[in-house]
């Protein structure tokens, strides 16, 4: 798994007014989730967080740095701003290297392109993983192969096979991926342009 290191502050100020005035001075707000211990208010620098999730993501462990103590931690919770994608706000789990996590993992697909090629377009229904595992053994994704995915047979949880270090808490039965043949997207997109134009028709009351 990825592991880096972060530096922050413990902070006094809280509430929306003091958020305002900390990322005024480049800092993003944080709370920090104790392992086994009370929570506490801290900040980070702007810069140096979205640069760590931009090259390391939010399943990397990070090694966080305070002035009274140092805590191994995880990314619990990102906020952003809708309308910049500025991370705004930003809770840190602190996690023991020897007891299970539960997280999230992205879904990556590969031969993508062979499959739609063959037979239409794949469709995605799920993009992460719900896994229990210790923090060592956290992937920064899960690749899943449907190069030989088939129209009329989507690839569900329970067909995947998992690393043995991950229990994954997803029903098995849940939908990952389904291939749908070209023909058949053309004519619901036609369908709904159909309707669209028979709406459109229809003298108002």
């Amino acid at each position: 798994m990825l592991r880096t290191e972060i530096s922050g502050r413990n902070r006094e100020e809280i509430g929306s007014n003091a958020s305002h005035r900390i990322r005024d001075r480049g800092h993003v707000p944080a709370v920090l989730y104790g392992y086994h211990k009370a929570s506490n208010a801290l900040c980070v620098d702007a810069r140096e967080l979205e640069y760590t999730v931009k090259n390391y993501g939010t399943n990397a462990m990070l090694d966080l740095h305070l002035e009274n103590r140092d805590a191994t931690v995880m990314i619990k919770e990102i906020q952003r701003n809708p309308v910049t994608k500025e991370i705004i706000h930003v809770d840190f789990q602190e996690v023991s290297l020897y007891e299970p996590v539960h997280t999230m993992i992205p879904i990556k697909l590969v031969g993508k392109g062979r499959a739609e090629y063959r037979e239409g377009v794949i469709q995605q229904q799920l993009r992460e993983i719900h896994v229990e595992c210790l923090p060592k053994f956290i992937p920064e994704s899960i690749e899943v192969d449907v190069a030989k995915l088939m129209a009329g047979y989507p690839l569900r949880v329970a067909d995947v096979e998992f690393s043995r270090e991950l229990s994954v808490l997803n029903d098995p039965q849940e939908i990952i991926v389904v291939l749908t043949k070209a023909e058949k997207t053309a004519e619901i997109t036609e369908g709904n342009s159909d309707l669209a134009e028979k709406a459109m028709s229809v003298p108002k009351q």
